[in-house]
């Protein structure tokens, strides 16, 4: 192994939210560890990810400040972070910042992390003898110019995964809007307000689009269509549920048995109680919910339930709700979106077949989690290679049998419900690091 360097204690793969806060807890736990932090191909890797690195204030997080921090010992580690570092900024609890806010915060945490740095993308991670082998693509260490790496452990923190290409789309067809919206000038956006945008999904990105397209001085007709046709829900104040009322939940969750009888159960309560209350109820205990539905009814729920969970689920601060209520040039629509053989985008909802015609569709159907293991990502490969089991399910991938190999994050979704919000996320980056010292693996 002398052709390449010397093993590092630990390698986290993966430059967003998830790494940073496996980089933290290591330092923080084993300081003396050598860690290298792969962040991914520029310029991705140095953005922590588009969504957190754009250059507009309209664009903001949907969990209130004081939830954001990425260390577990301290979770309003980021509000602390912004009164310190910007008092100007005059942020309270409960506000939703912006996210490159956000952005600006992974980055102040990671300069002070001390951990060796690499651009590129990883194409092969193979264990020799008791040492990973990380070999990179474009890219390297930062003043070095080595294309492989070697660890005694392997964080991988890949993020959310990205959905299939639509076949046969036209050359207005954005694929990646984050990426698209990045790429514009400082100003105005490439259409004209007599022409229509139509936006593919409704999710929190769609919601982001028409936001900024709407500040860089669009006036034109946006068209948002999506299966469901609903916005996510907005926060509001939703005091706990008494304590009698939250051990009958439990009880009747206990004995519910498939996807139909908990959502029974849960509209039952929501009918009685404040629904975010209810939602918020489950939060610690949706895991050992979800693990305990028959694999079939898994599939239920992803099938007939994800979307509505995720619109009482993930909600958007009550302001940017209504901005987009009182948006007269704004429609939200039912129906599905398709291209044909000739690259015509299509509307099929209950009344038939609509071609539509517009100057600007932007995909945001959300995270591909039903195509996960599809194409050529590094998690798909990396199952092909054996590296990795894929979950039953599709959407992501056991916990390695290897201990010196983890997955925390978005890639674990199937075997865990709840696995991207920052919350899950700084408790698995403590939770492994904390085995792999008393382990001493």
């Amino acid at each position: 192994m002398t052709a390449i360097d010397a093993s590092y204690d630990l390698a986290v793969i993966g430059g967003g939210p998830a790494g940073v806060a496996t980089v933290l807890a290591a330092r923080a736990r084993q300081p003396h560890w050598r860690l290298l932090w792969c962040r991914g191909p520029e310029p991705v890797g140095r953005g922590f990810l588009p969504a957190y690195g754009g250059n507009s204030l309209v664009h903001r997080l949907n969990v209130p400040v004081e939830r954001m921090g990425l260390d577990a010992e301290a979770p309003v580690d980021f509000f602390d972070w912004l009164r310190s570092e910007h008092p100007g900024r005059e942020v309270v609890p409960g506000q939703f910042v912006p996210r490159r806010w956000f952005g600006e915060y992974l980055e102040a945490r990671v300069q002070a992390s001390d951990s060796a740095t690499c651009f590129g993308a990883v194409r092969t991670l193979r264990k020799h003898d008791d040492v990973w082998r990380i070999d990179l693509g474009d890219g390297g260490a930062e003043g070095h110019a080595a294309a492989a790496k070697t660890a005694r452990r392997v964080a991988l923190c890949l993020g959310m995964p990205a959905g299939l290409p639509m076949a046969h789309a036209p050359t207005h067809w954005i694929a990646d809007p984050w990426a698209w919206w990045r790429a514009l000038p400082a100003q105005g956006v490439p259409v004209g307000d007599a022409e229509t945008v139509l936006v593919v999904g409704s999710g929190l990105t769609a919601v982001d689009m028409v936001l900024g397209l709407r500040e860089r001085g669009f006036r034109g007709r946006i068209r948002v269509v999506s299966p469901g046709g609903r916005w996510s829900q907005a926060h509001a104040p939703a005091a706990p549920l008494a304590p009698d009322v939250r051990e009958a939940l439990d009880d009747a969750l206990d004995e519910a048995a498939t996807a139909r009888q908990v959502l029974g159960v849960l509209r039952e309560f929501a009918a009685r109680h404040p629904w975010r209350a209810v939602i918020d109820a489950l939060r610690a205990d949706t895991n050992a919910r979800w693990a305990g539905l028959a694999p079939d009814e898994q599939r239920r729920v992803l099938r007939h339930a994800f979307g509505v969970w995720n619109r009482h689920r993930h909600r958007m601060a009550p302001d940017v709700c209504a901005a987009l209520d009182a948006d007269a040039a704004l429609s939200l629509e039912s129906g599905r979106i398709g291209v044909d053989g000739e690259g015509r985008i299509l509307k099929r909802d209950r009344f038939g077949e609509t071609v539509l015609d517009v100057a600007l569709a932007l995909d945001c159907r959300g995270p591909g989690f039903r195509a996960a293991l599809a194409g050529d990502s590094l998690l798909a490969r990396l199952v092909r290679d054996g590296v990795l089991e894929a979950h039953p399910l599709g959407t992501g991938v056991r916990t390695p049998a290897d201990p010196s190999l983890t997955v925390i994050g978005a890639a674990r979704f199937g075997e865990r419900f709840e696995t991207s919000a920052v919350p899950e996320l700084r408790q698995q980056a403590v939770e492994v690091v904390r085995r792999w010292v008393v382990s001493g693996r």
